[in-house]
């Protein structure tokens, strides 16, 4: 018998509980949640609207729909995507506004509801006189299903992550090359030697003393940060994810002069925000103690798989022992403009920066993307 399909649209993830979307959420991790997505809801510039397809008794595969009015972030503006897809002309932007990573959530047995879903979608966005959808930072996964339903795909960026399967720190180390291993021992004592008064807290303890901080190091990378702002948007993060927070700090008598914001979600601690006192830091290694060394020690303790770093600064990342998956950006025409050739991803230029010591081939390894070399063909993968 056909799969009879409901789709609906709701205005807001206050009408979903949360342990349903999360049932369907889960493989995507901390930023396909219902906490995530509900704090990206409440950011000013945009209205969204979530259109969800099952049965009545069973939530098969959401997706967010955003209705963009002002974005100030330059890595989702919606020009820098369409110029990576070779495209123009006014997209409806799905998926997700924020995070830099977006997995659909479909159950896996999905088809006819995530047919159904899409079409909804598409229908939707023609009438509002759309090409289609325009998805910013599309995992493999999910790429992967939208372009089996004629979506064009291009390479945007990766997502790094250490996995350690909750290993201690040593045997984290021992996987490092033996000159790498001794920077990084070198790093860590230099930084337990300093004398911070370390510490793990939640964000709504900390949050006030953080925000000036996290101001100093967005002013450093030439962005326009005030502490008062940073102070609203922390305490937007308390609101919305605060009992997922974990807080690594340092302190000088007291005094809050360090940090980094992580969130633990499932079996993974996700790295969001860091901050620091520059008068009073810098010679002892901070960001990468508390960034990567302080929460691999955790993830032991805590029995945790992998630390998710997200985009850019690559070779730092991988220094320590990072993996990379790719990051798409996706393209899902209405049925009444197909897009023409979608030719394939090129992939080879990443292989060739990086090789496959750091990307693994069955992340990279696409139906869209250009072949992979034969083996001894490509770059040395020594001292990556």
């Amino acid at each position: 018998m056909p799969v009879t399909v409901e789709v609906r649209a709701v205005p807001s993830l206050t009408e979903i509980p949360a342990a349903e979307w999360d049932a369907l959420a889960a493989p995507g991790g901390l930023y396909a949640s219902h906490a995530w997505l509900a704090s990206v809801e409440r950011e000013p510039g945009s209205g969204v609207e979530y259109l969800l397809a099952g049965s009545p008794d069973r939530l098969a595969c959401a997706l967010p729909v955003y209705d963009v009015e002002v974005e100030h972030n330059p890595y989702y503006a919606p020009r820098r995507h369409l110029d990576l897809l070779g495209l123009d002309g006014s997209w409806d932007l799905a998926g997700a506004r924020r995070g830099y990573r977006y997995d659909l959530p479909a159950a896996p047995d999905t088809g006819p509801e995530l047919d159904a879903l899409l079409a909804a979608a598409l229908e939707r966005a023609a009438a509002r006189g759309r090409r289609g959808l325009l998805f910013p930072f599309a995992t493999s996964r999910t790429a992967r299903l939208l372009w089996e339903r004629g979506a064009a795909v291009a390479m945007d960026g990766a997502d790094a992550s250490v996995v350690t399967d909750g290993a201690p720190f040593e045997e984290y180390l021992r996987k490092l090359s033996s000159k790498r291993r001794i920077a990084v021992r070198h790093e860590f004592s230099t930084f337990r030697a300093a004398g911070y008064e370390l510490g793990l807290e939640k964000l709504e303890d900390c949050y006030a003393e953080a925000a000036p901080l996290l101001g100093q190091i967005q002013r450093k990378y030439g962005h326009e940060a005030h502490d008062e702002g940073m102070r609203g948007y922390l305490a937007g993060q308390v609101e919305a994810l605060g009992k997922y927070s974990r807080v690594f700090t340092a302190r000088r008598s007291g005094r809050l002069v360090g940090f980094s914001l992580m969130y633990e979600f499932g079996e993974t601690l996700y790295a969001r925000a860091v901050g620091f006192d520059y008068a009073e830091t810098g010679k002892a290694f901070e960001y990468y103690a508390l960034c990567y060394y302080l929460p691999i020690e955790y993830m032991h303790r805590q029995g945790l798989r992998a630390l998710h770093l997200g985009m850019e600064t690559y070779q730092a990342k991988l220094a320590r022992g990072a993996r990379l998956g790719p990051l798409w950006s996706v393209a899902l025409p209405v049925p009444s403009s197909p897009l023409p050739g979608r030719p394939p991803a090129d992939t080879s230029e990443w292989l060739g920066r990086f090789g496959r010591r750091a990307l693994p081939e069955e992340e990279w390894q696409q139906p869209w993307a250009a072949p992979w070399e034969p083996p001894g063909t490509g770059p040395r993968e020594g001292d990556r």
